[in-house]
């Protein structure tokens, strides 16, 4: 949503003139979830008087109880990051907090309660001390719920995100076999919930390379290429050959090395793929012709691509959160790559660099390692007491308080703060799920498209589906460079962007392809269209990035549809139409509603 429709719910649902106990606690999170995350053009329309009372609390606790922890640890961790903005501060009031939190759930003896109070724990505890961290997970881990849309807020961290982090925390103490257990959960999950790509597969992949399991990380690199030819992928077709080269690269059996040679020798066809900036952890091109120059170049090729590679590693560490496994990461490989080079010497100084780093403990934490404030017995002893205790509480008055839930309010603000929950932690940790928009153009990827545009399609409204093709666009890469291009491709996305309503998507379907549908529009409508973003696209000289000028221009293949939901056919279709254009001396436009192409082709 964007900010003016958000504040309209805001408005519309009356909550800034709710003074009941709900209305108080909602609009006391929202004012510290809106002090973290929004800027002067994005605050929202809420003024907060006074925050909740410890009675508004308990009378959400009563109704609600698993919602009333999930609440309360986000309230924990927003009021605190607001207090606190360095982490380490933060995390001295956040960790003690979010414990009492937990010690409060087990009163409750509702074990999902006390899973999430324990995963939210877990979450701060990973900052300083990963064994801590572990404990936490694993004792939440029975107990905590898949992610379901109706209970977004009580499942935001979820079993799915337990098993995945659990996967990195083993990983990172070396215990690689728990990593893989762990991993294949998430792999599973993932193909259940159909969001499965290339990515969720890199884990798992480098544990089995550790416990020397070759024939089972490769088994694993076949289901991963398929995810990928499945996904139509370019980027994940290509991160799967890195992540089969990565297992030739550490079994090194003798006819490995011809294995790697023959991948690596010639991927001119993937310059310019990039990789989602959330997943790129390792600088894959430039890896590749580092490896294939290992085996096949001369001493100055092999040390200029060396010299890139770790260029690009530094580079993406600077940029990232995951800096300390990147830095890792480019020890592992540049160590393998003198393997194969035979230069034993550098191989051994970027193992000695591997392990060092490795044992290097958080320094900016590690006074916070010193937090002592769980002890297993007292906890325990407290547990039994407060089972007993909780023998004695009258469920009647639980079912009466139940009658007085305000559910629309709660609901619609329950799903804001999950969304602005995500939000922030996605900048935070750099978790979570890869990107549904291309970031040079501003365009959805294949699997967001197909997603937004499945339904409207089957709906009986003419509308068309337009692929389009920059034209000699690989001559612009050749000729004025990578970064001309990524240019060219970044003003096309503006411009269609500024010209499409907010029915219309628009998708980055390969490498200078894109697909749009166009809503409720007919053919004539979408030339006419097409026709006005061509010439403001051709009316483009200048570049920054050069000083020589020229123009771009584009080609593209319309297919009218009412009511198909063959989105592959109809998209084939668009693919002839478009060859018809580039055919007739490119920059042209084809355009032809959907039974009329059959009937042309039968």
């Amino acid at each position: 949503m964007s900010n003016d429709e958000i504040i309209t719910l805001v408005e519309k649902s009356g909550i800034q003139q709710d003074s009941s106990e709900i209305g108080k606690v909602i609009k006391t999170v929202l004012y510290h979830l809106d002090s973290s995350l929004s800027t002067p053009d994005s605050k929202l329309p809420l003024n907060l008087v006074e925050e909740a009372s410890p009675t508004d609390w308990e009378y959400l606790k009563n109704i609600n109880v698993s919602r009333y922890f999930a609440l309360k640890a986000v309230f924990i961790m927003y009021k605190t990051a607001n207090a606190h903005l360095e982490t380490s501060e933060r995390l001295e009031y956040s960790i003690p907090l979010l414990y009492s939190l937990k010690q409060e759930a087990l009163k409750t003896t509702n074990h999902h309660a006390v899973a999430i109070a324990s995963i939210w724990l877990a979450m701060e505890y990973s900052e300083i001390n990963q064994m801590k961290a572990v404990v936490e997970i694993e004792y939440a881990l029975p107990f905590l719920k898949h992610f379901n849309k109706e209970y977004n807020l009580e499942t935001a961290l979820n079993k799915r995100t337990a098993h995945s982090w659990l996967a990195d925390a083993y990983t990172n103490l070396d215990v690689y076999s728990r990593a893989v257990a762990h991993q294949r959960f998430v792999i599973e999950d993932s193909h259940e919930h159909n969001i499965a790509t290339s990515y969720v597969y890199v884990g798992i992949i480098n544990s089995l390379n550790h416990l020397q399991r070759f024939d089972d990380a490769l088994t694993l690199v076949e289901e991963a290429e398929q995810v990928s030819s499945e996904n139509r992928s370019v980027q994940q077709t290509l991160f799967s050959l890195w992540l089969k080269v990565s297992v030739y690269l550490h079994r090194d059996k003798q006819d490995d090395r011809e294995k790697i040679a023959a991948l690596t020798e010639n991927l001119s066809h993937f310059e310019g793929i990039t990789l989602p900036s959330n997943i790129n952890l390792v600088p894959v091109l430039s890896a590749f012709k580092a490896t294939y120059l290992a085996l096949k170049g001369s001493d100055t090729k092999f040390e200029e691509a060396v010299n890139l590679l770790t260029s690009d590693f530094d580079s993406q560490a600077k940029r990232s959160s995951y800096s300390r496994f990147m830095l890792l990461s480019k020890h592992t490989l540049l160590r393998d790559l003198f393997t194969l080079r035979g230069n034993f010497k550098k191989a051994l100084y970027h193992q000695h660099q591997y392990d060092f780093l490795k044992s290097q403990p958080n320094r900016s934490y590690i006074h916070l390692d010193e937090l002592s404030i769980d002890s297993p017995l007292q906890r325990d002893i407290t547990i039994n007491k407060l089972q007993e205790m909780a023998r004695l509480k009258d469920k009647q008055t639980l079912k009466l308080k139940a009658e007085r839930f305000q559910a629309f309010t709660f609901a619609l603000v329950a799903l804001m703060s999950t969304f602005l929950l995500f939000w922030f932690w996605r900048e935070q940790r750099s978790r979570a799920k890869a990107s549904e928009i291309d970031d040079l153009t501003g365009a959805l990827f294949r699997r967001a498209m197909f997603k937004e545009i499945a339904k409207p399609m089957s709906n009986n409204i003419a509308s068309c589906l337009v692929l389009i093709d920059l034209d000699h666009f690989k001559q612009v890469n050749d000729r004025y460079g990578h970064v001309v291009g990524d240019e060219v491709l970044t003003k096309f996305g503006q411009v269609v962007r500024q010209r499409i309503r907010k029915t219309d998507k628009f998708c980055r379907y390969g490498g200078e392809e894109f697909l749009l549908y166009l809503h409720d529009t007919t053919e004539e409508n979408a030339n006419a269209l097409l026709e006005d973003i061509k010439k403001s696209l051709e009316s483009n000289r200048s570049w920054s990035a050069t000083e020589s000028t020229f123009s771009a221009s584009f080609s593209a293949g319309v297919i009218q549809v009412k009511g198909e939901r063959n989105i592959n056919k109809i998209i084939k279709a668009c693919d002839n139409l478009l060859y018809r254009a580039k055919s007739t001396g490119r920059g042209k436009i084809e355009t032809m509603s959907f039974p009329a192409y059959l009937n042309e082709n039968i």
